[in-house]
């Protein structure tokens, strides 16, 4: 038997088949190109099997989905989706019934497993695995992120990206994070999931393909310093989370990509007005002991004000200070017209970490009384730090934090984190998450001034395109070694990465001593975007696109390890543009940026990029 779901614009299929033994697999095809074939669904219980046996309950009846919604922040403020839904009722051999909900958009597929109440009514369940493979329909490429060891501080998603290797090339690691990009068929398709909630765990792929066939795994036992069980158990009904495909024609496109949202659960806040994005300072970078200097916080907190910028940030540690003197420095940033963000570790057992302040943001009473005293002082927002666990309790550990917040009215940052899932739409307060290797790797890593070259290029195409990205960026200093990309791509990460929060990594007097072309845009840049169009680029080389903010597009590029020449560009899909482009380029040597003006119109003249290079550019009204 054999089922097909097309996308709303007849350009996506869907097959899904129950074959004679009873087991159910599903294949992709995008105009008429096969992605994706004889990929496994199913998922085993402790109770009840789904892999073979299986007997049809009912046909999957395609409907229509057409929904918008706005986001407080993100790639783009206003969404669409339009899908067709559809779902599949079969019974195991032992009469369990499964659902299996499709998706099919567009630009991506979807599904998720669903436990309907058995006919003996409601029940505790554990899933013991999960079939769902994805498996490629040809050779190809693939950029994965190999997962990080479970010792003290991991995992939390930061290792470097493969850069283009052959499908179905296995990792020493554990496993493959997500998401995973990769290209086949002349398609770009990038795996993740979305929509997890406290009823299960993280999910990653299988570090030893079978050929070019993906198997997805869950958290290891250790992590967490193996706090927590390994399986997810819940209560039925029982809906598991989205594993979804979304599909472009090139690796731009698929930068555009809001298919998280489109599968996660609606906003539970009916308020945002207390949710701001905003641009940050960030003293620890440049100043590792400048949490415990309240003049060195000052210092930051004068920055902010000085850009324009609404934020500055107290990191670990801070609890050296006597409450009145952090109170004293949240009265001396609202008279500048900044606000602050206090730094917490999350722990609990879940992490060894020493610094401070923890254990006030694990146990549900403490946090709760934590967040109302330092919503009752001013505070905007908090970063939390340290989780290291994908299990199914530390999810509930991220949940349980985000609505606790919602309630005292702080903004949300996690750190040492998990992937984002989709949850800034349920929770418009989280307005962002680490999970990559960013900037403070210039600080651990001695190798890293050398990847960041092609790694920056890597990330646009990949971790971002599920959510918002804290790399705090624009650092212009050195720190273990020389850095090897230009001012003008540091300058660029600020537009080109996606982030509520932009942390300005860099010192007050590096940014202060920057030509007035290079702060004019640290002024000007905002921190969520109305929308987001992706031009040119492929992971590893480089990558342009612009954004846009009201009546303000910006354009940004950066570039990998090549040197890269002037192209002209298309830009007529950012409609009518009048005025002129300003543009901030790469100059003479590393640290010097070339400042100029360029007709706007429906083909730009983009400028040459040198190895680790980048411009960023902002139309200017007539």
């Amino acid at each position: 038997m054999q089922w097909t779901v097309n996308s709303p614009d007849g350009a996506v299929e869907l097959d899904v088949s129950l074959d004679e033994q009873g087991r159910l697999w599903y294949d992709v095809r995008r105009r008429g190109v096969v992605l994706l074939e004889r990929s496994r669904l199913g998922v085993e219980r402790q109770d009840a099997s789904f892999h073979s046996g299986l007997a049809l309950v009912a046909e999957p009846v395609p409907e229509a989905r057409n929904e918008s919604y706005a986001a407080v922040h993100g790639k783009r403020s206003a969404l669409h989706e339009l899908s067709t839904a559809a779902t599949l009722s079969v019974r195991g051999r032992n009469g369990a019934p499964l659902d299996i909900e499709f998706r099919v958009f567009d630009e991506a597929v979807a599904f998720r497993y669903r436990f309907p109440c058995s006919s003996d009514g409601p029940g505790d369940a554990t899933v013991t695995r999960e079939l769902t493979t994805f498996a490629f329909a040809a050779e190809g490429r693939g950029w994965l992120q190999p997962t990080s060891p479970s010792d003290g501080g991991g995992p939390a998603h930061e290792n470097l990206y493969t850069n283009g290797v052959p499908i179905g090339t296995p990792t020493v690691a554990r496993s493959y994070d997500l998401p995973a990009t990769f290209e086949v068929n002349g398609h770009w398709l990038l795996v993740s999931e979305a929509g997890l909630d406290a009823t299960y765990h993280g999910t990653r792929l299988d570090p030893s393909p079978v050929g070019r066939e993906y198997g997805v795994l869950g958290p290891d036992p250790d992590e967490g310093l193996g706090h927590g069980d390994v399986l997810a158990t819940s209560a039925l009904p029982w809906t598991l989370p989205w594993r979804f495909v979304a599909l472009a024609d090139t690796a731009a496109e698929l930068v555009e990509s809001t298919v998280v949202w489109h599968l996660a659960e609606p906003a539970r806040i009916a308020d945002t007005a207390w949710i701001r994005p905003g641009r940050v300072s960030w003293s620890w970078w440049s100043e590792n002991a400048s949490p415990r200097d309240l003049d060195a916080l000052r210092r930051f907190v004068d920055l902010a004000a000085e850009m324009g910028w609404e934020y500055s940030l107290v990191d670990a540690n801070w609890t050296v200070h006597a409450e009145e003197e952090i109170r004293e420095l949240v009265g001396y940033a609202a008279e500048r017209d900044v606000r602050l963000f206090l730094w917490y570790n999350s722990a609990g057992l879940n992490n060894p970490s020493t610094e401070g302040p923890r254990d006030l943001m694990h146990l549900p009473e403490v946090r709760r009384a934590e967040l109302a005293k330092i919503s009752s002082w001013g505070i905007a927002g908090i970063k939390v730090d340290f989780f290291h666990s994908d299990k199914q309790d530390g999810i509930a550990h991220y949940l349980g934090i985000l609505e606790d917040a919602a309630e005292a009215r702080v903004m949300v940052n996690f750190h040492g984190s998990t992937i984002p899932r989709g949850w800034e739409r349920t929770w418009p307060h989280l307005m962002t998450l680490e999970a990559v290797r960013g900037a403070e790797w210039y600080l651990f890593g001695p190798s890293f001034a050398e990847e960041a070259v092609w790694h920056n290029t890597v990330l646009p195409f990949t971790r971002n395109v599920i959510g918002p990205m804290d790399y705090t960026p624009v650092t212009f200093g050195d720190a273990l070694r020389p850095r090897l990309t230009t001012a003008a791509h540091e300058l660029a990460l600020a537009v080109v990465y996606e982030s509520g929060l932009v942390h300005f990594a860099d010192s007050p007097e590096s940014y202060q001593g920057q030509q007035e072309g290079v702060r004019e845009v640290l002024r000007a840049v905002p921190a969520a975007w109305d929308e987001t169009v992706g031009l040119a680029g492929e992971p590893g080389e480089h990558i342009v696109l612009a954004r846009r903010t009201g009546g303000t597009w910006w354009l940004a590029g950066i570039n990998g390890p090549a040197p890269r020449p002037e192209v002209e560009l298309d830009l007529g899909r950012l409609g009518l543009l009048c005025g002129m482009w300003r543009v901030v380029a790469d100059g003479a040597d590393r640290d010097e940026v070339a400042v100029s003006e360029v007709a706007a119109g429906e083909v730009v003249r983009v400028p040459a990029m040198s190895a680790g290079g980048g411009f960023v550019a902002r139309l200017l009204p007539e």
